[in-house]
């Protein structure tokens, strides 16, 4: 994907934050850091969910760099939220982020 047309989805990237709950612990909350132009493909990863066959579904996320993602962000798309799993720099020149994530349900 090397078209700067093919970076059309407007990407909100959040990171996670923890909060004190007040009784000692702590909770996790994701704050919006950024609005990014990314491109999204969408693959089907067999996985077995509940002792049954199934999939999940896996997105690569291209991204233009320079971009502070890293693994355990979120990436949200309207109502779609997807958990970066992993980022790569695929040319080594810096110019774009390949980000593999996983969608979140509510």
């Amino acid at each position: 994907m090397s078209a700067v047309g093919a970076l059309r989805h407007r990407l909100i990237h959040e990171t996670p934050v923890a909060t004190p709950d007040g009784l000692g612990g702590a909770g996790v909350v994701f704050v919006a850091v950024d609005q990014l132009w990314g491109a999204i493909r969408s693959e089907a990863a067999p996985a077995e969910i509940a002792d049954r066959p199934g999939a999940v579904l896996t997105h690569r996320v291209t991204l233009r760099a320079p971009a502070a993602v890293k693994p355990g962000d979120r990436l949200r798309l309207g109502a779609r939220v997807l958990l970066v799993e992993t980022v790569s720099d695929p040319d080594g020149r810096g110019r774009r982020l390949a980000c593999r994530c996983r969608e979140e349900t509510p």
